[in-house]
């Protein structure tokens, strides 16, 4: 089978089994792989209302038709499940090694349930599957466990593992490959450690066929050429997502002091100039041309990152414009196992609340020394650890100051304030997963490139949101990097090998499409409605007093409206739930 392993391998950590399944190839036609792929399954997985804290809630690992091959960007792997921290559906996505060397084991998917009787380890050696108990491995940071399994097991071996974060169930715990690749957003990491798993390593000696392997082959070193290597790609190279500081900052978006502010009076200690002067070596993840991994040393401290939403959301959030303290504190939540963004959202909601007396967490903004402390206390929930693990939500709705908690539907905002950009409202509202800006993003229209006002809301905001968050639904199929700016046609170069025939851009975005929906019919089963589809009310009516974006106001009512007029762009009814024409028109196989 070209592309396709064929293959999931299912493992029940209750009962000790795992068998290999065939790959349910009539859904691979309709959703590809990766998001679509992982939902289709994740739908039949679950029943309605499932508690993500169930062991029956599904780990799935699910990897696109390209991993294993030699398109850039495509060895990634999506993590899916039914996410911890929200109760939507979780897709979090993570380079490194992982997807291919699955692939090449003989896997397109795998999918945990279950409860291991004790903190295990489960071992993937081509058709050999191990639960392999680990008591030794408690308590291990993700450098740790990683050099433990290529010792232990396979020293050619990669794996997706949980640091202490995970094991305390940190519903912002993240997961991670070859160190520094996290799948970071939705709790991941808290999802496999409450099935009492540490890692999954995988070690596989096959091979991936591809059909006219000379005609793939040629396409693949042509689009290298024209579509990655070249001068519109040269910043990810050269700079990386720290490129985004000083526009963000300029544009009066980003955000500070728990988004009290959009523009960062400290920008310049931690912008892409500051970083570069710290820059030791370039890196890049599995078979990808583009190397956009930036290493950094300071004083007693060297490592990847961190990129933008860290510098984001655990620099200027919190009011630290320290280089070596930020990168040190991005260090420890590496290796403690924390999703950067939860934890500077979460960290400038305390800080916030202990300024305004409201209650004392002992940490207040720009305070180093409590702050360097602080990836040890949420990951282990020690210290003020302890209740800063509730989440922005719940931790703001327990001192009575529900209006501090920066989130969309109990997911924590990343580092883009929509008072600077007010597109991004619309995105983060509905968004599948809650407070995201993997689903669109414009901020590359109204910010970096400027071809839209940053500070209207309108029609025309709608439909460019919904055609990006169509054409990212496909993208995540694929797996392709957020960092190449694929187009459709670019795609279906790629498409035309993997459906053995010649491929119009209107199918893929009517797969893209049919994914998007798929999402809203999961997150509606499990009980997401119209009214969740919010941004905070300070985002929409409190202006900010500095920056280009002062004393400009989104407005709740006209929020209201260009919300309503999305879902009937969408073809959904009054109450946001697509229609019976629209899921027949795009193929959807299921219903509510």
């Amino acid at each position: 089978m070209d592309f396709y392993q064929g293959k999931v391998l299912k493992i029940d950590l209750s009962a000790g089994t795992a068998i290999v399944e065939p790959l349910n190839m009539e859904w691979a036609e309709l959703y590809i792989g990766g998001k679509g792929l992982m939902l289709r399954y994740l739908w039949e997985l679950t029943e309605p209302g499932l508690d993500p804290w169930s062991p029956d809630n599904p780990f799935i690992v699910a990897t696109g038709p390209f991993a294993g091959t030699n398109v850039s960007t495509c060895s990634r792997v999506v993590i899916g499940g039914k996410s911890p921290a929200s109760g939507t559906m979780l897709d979090s996505y993570m380079g490194g090694s992982f997807g291919s060397i699955l692939k090449f084991a003989g896997y397109d998917m795998v999918i945990v349930q279950g409860l291991a009787p004790q903190l295990s380890t489960i071992l993937i050696k081509d058709d050999v599957v191990t639960l392999a108990p680990c008591p030794a491995y408690t308590g291990m940071k993700t450098s740790e466990i990683e050099a433990a399994l290529r010792a232990d097991f396979d020293a050619k071996m990669t794996a997706i593992s949980i640091g202490p974060a995970g094991e305390s169930k940190l519903p912002w715990a993240c997961i991670s490959n070859d160190q520094y690749h996290k799948a970071g957003r939705g709790g991941t990491g808290a999802l496999l450690g409450s099935k009492n798993v540490k890692a999954i390593a995988v070690a596989g000696t096959g091979k991936v066929t591809v059909g006219d392997a000379k005609a793939f082959l040629d396409d693949i070193e042509r689009m290298d050429a024209d579509y990655i290597l070249t001068d519109d790609n040269y910043w990810v190279h050269e700079e990386g997502t720290p490129i985004l500081v000083g526009i963000t900052s300029g544009a009066g978006c980003q955000p500070v002091r728990n988004f009290s502010e959009g523009t960062n009076p400290d920008v310049e200690n931690i912008d892409s100039e500051a970083f570069q002067k710290i820059r030791v070596k370039k890196r890049a993840c599995y078979q990808c041309t583009l190397a956009c991994r930036n290493f950094h040393r300071v004083e007693g401290a060297e490592g990847e990152g961190p990129e933008y939403e860290t510098i984001a959301l655990c620099g200027a959030n919190v009011g630290v414009g320290d280089i070596d303290a930020l990168m040190k504190f991005n260090i420890e939540c590496d290796e403690w196992g924390l999703d950067t963004i939860s934890t500077g959202n979460v960290l400038g909601l305390a800080m916030d609340m202990t300024e305004k007396g409201i209650h004392d967490f002992g940490v207040r903004f720009g305070d180093l020394d409590a702050y360097l402390k602080v990836p040890e206390q949420l990951a282990t929930r020690s210290g003020i650890g302890a209740e800063l693990a509730m989440g922005a939500k719940a931790l703001a709705e327990k001192h009575g100051c529900p209006e501090l908690a920066m989130h969309s539907k109990n997911l924590e905002m990343p580092g883009y304030d929509p008072r600077g950009s007010f597109g991004m409202s619309i995105a983060y509202a509905s968004s599948d997963r809650g407070g995201c800006h993997m689903r669109s993003f414009p901020i590359g229209v109204e910010v970096v490139e400027g071809s839209m006002p940053a500070d209207t809301l309108d029609s025309s905001k709608v439909v460019w949101n919904i055609d990006f968050q169509n054409h990212y639904a496909f993208k995540f199929c694929g797996i392709w990097c957020d960092f190449w700016a694929i187009d459709y046609d670019q795609m279906t170069q790629l498409m035309k090998h993997l459906w053995k025939r010649d491929v119009t851009e209107d199918e893929l975005k009517v797969v893209g499409e049919r994914v998007w929906n798929l999402g809203r019919l999961y997150n509606l089963r499990e009980g997401t409605e119209k009214k969740d589809d919010f941004v905070p009310k300070a985002m929409l009516e409190k202006p900010f007093t500095t920056g280009v974006s002062a004393g400009k106001v989104i407005g709740s009512e006209r929020f209201a409206k260009v919300m309503d007029e999305y879902y009937a762009t969408r073809g959904w009814d009054e109450n946001a739930v697509p229609t019976e024409d629209k899921l027949r028109q795009l193929g959807i196989d299921v219903r509510l």
